[in-house]
């Protein structure tokens, strides 16, 4: 997908291994730090694997679709255009930690990731433009971006996402057994 989208989806991620593993977590020694449960690092490695895995290819393909044409990745220092993906193993701990907490507190750790879940998809929907043309952020200015299905990344998209959600439950359930 793309950056600015990945980071609400990563954030999700995060959640849902942490929901599915409320037990597991809550029934650790309190002077155990949550990051260091399994859990958190096999989901860690999930999406590292599948979210960091598939944003690096298409970054490399699509930098500026990555970007959603917010920017052009040749006027971004490459060290932060790096760093960009520092985001995402952040963003899956933030994930992860706030919904322990607010289910903890509220038990509002599956509304939370419902509304997440929720703007992800508003997020897609008044963004389908941008994500559905591909080409430099010059080209999509000027209306020349070509259709996603017409790209390198269709591939990569129709066969990684839809993988990605039955993944995601199946790893985060596992992770969650004792």
């Amino acid at each position: 997908m793309t950056v600015p989208l990945d980071l609400g989806i990563n954030t999700w991620m995060g959640m849902s291994f942490s929901l599915a593993a409320k037990e597991k977590l809550e029934g650790m020694d309190p002077s155990e730090s949550l990051l260091a449960s399994k859990p958190y690092r096999d989901g860690l490695a999930f999406a590292a694997v599948v979210g960091v895995g598939i944003a690096g290819i298409c970054y490399k393909l699509a930098p500026d679709w990555m970007l959603m044409y917010y920017g052009d990745h040749d006027k971004i220092p490459p060290a932060v255009q790096v760093g960009m993906f520092g985001l995402y193993p952040a963003m899956y701990t933030l994930g992860f930690l706030l919904a322990q907490q607010l289910e903890k507190k509220d038990k509002l750790g599956w509304t939370a990731w419902a509304g997440n879940l929720v703007g992800v998809l508003s997020y897609i929907a008044v963004s389908w433009d941008r994500l559905t043309k591909v080409g430099t952020t010059a080209e999509y200015e000027r209306g020349e971006a070509r259709s996603i299905f017409k790209s390198a990344l269709a591939p990569i998209l129709m066969v990684g996402m839809p993988g990605a959600v039955p993944a995601l439950y199946h790893f985060a359930k596992k992770a969650a057994r004792p």
